[in-house]
């Protein structure tokens, strides 16, 4: 089979931008420069807004409609990979596609309540003011715990791909060149719309909330 394109520019964009992201949000936060953690979080929430818009009006294969499968496509996946007979698709696989779906859902978990925590003491969200004490207490707390829990799925996933390029599936590969062995290319739109759509949105959110 011959390599054809998989992945457009901006879902390969967003993934690696967003490792570096989360590499960064955590050290501002560990390290109390907390205006910078900020920006880098309305950053980081406009791309996972614009994934989440991509999702729906982008690239054929990086639809939630393309890539979520049932219960039933989703034991297939497990047993076809066990029986080494799993064939990469031009998506992502039946797990792979819910494991998207939990992570931009604590992404977006993170985004929210980060914009209505506070330290008591030298930082507030932008939000802050709109709730209770004893909300943002609890938003923060969120906040907090659910960072832990989006490092656990990251662990989860890393381990996940390491385990795949043992089964013979370079699924990382993949999101660097956007390339992968198939019969036909995928209907992809031009990156570059998905790139503009995460600027607007990132912009929006500096202007409104900043």
């Amino acid at each position: 089979m011959q390599q054809v394109r998989v992945w457009d520019g901006f879902v390969r964009l967003f993934h690696w931008l967003l490792a570096v992201l989360l590499v960064a949000l955590w050290w501002t936060a560990e390290n109390l420069y907390m205006d910078w953690h900020q920006r880098l979080a309305f950053v980081t929430g406009g791309l996972v807004i614009a994934r989440v818009v991509w999702g729906i009006i982008g690239s054929r294969n990086a639809r939630f409609t393309t890539f979520l499968k049932g219960p039933r496509a989703t034991l297939q996946h497990v047993r076809e990979l066990r029986q080494h007979q799993y064939q990469p698709e031009a998506t992502h696989n039946p797990v792979g596609g819910w494991a998207v779906i939990l992570m931009l859902l604590l992404l977006l978990i993170q985004f929210s309540t980060g914009l209505f925590a506070t330290d008591d003491i030298f930082f507030s969200g932008p939000l802050n003011a709109l709730v209770s004490g004893d909300t943002a207490s609890l938003l923060t707390s969120i906040h907090k715990t659910n960072f832990d829990i989006l490092l656990a799925v990251i662990g989860v996933h890393i381990v996940a791909i390491a385990a795949y390029k043992w089964l013979g599936v370079p699924l990382l590969a993949a999101m660097i060149h956007g390339k992968r062995a198939q019969k036909s290319a995928p209907e992809l739109r031009h990156g570059a719309l998905g790139i503009v759509l995460a600027a607007v949105i990132i912009t929006l959110l500096f202007w409104l909330l900043y």
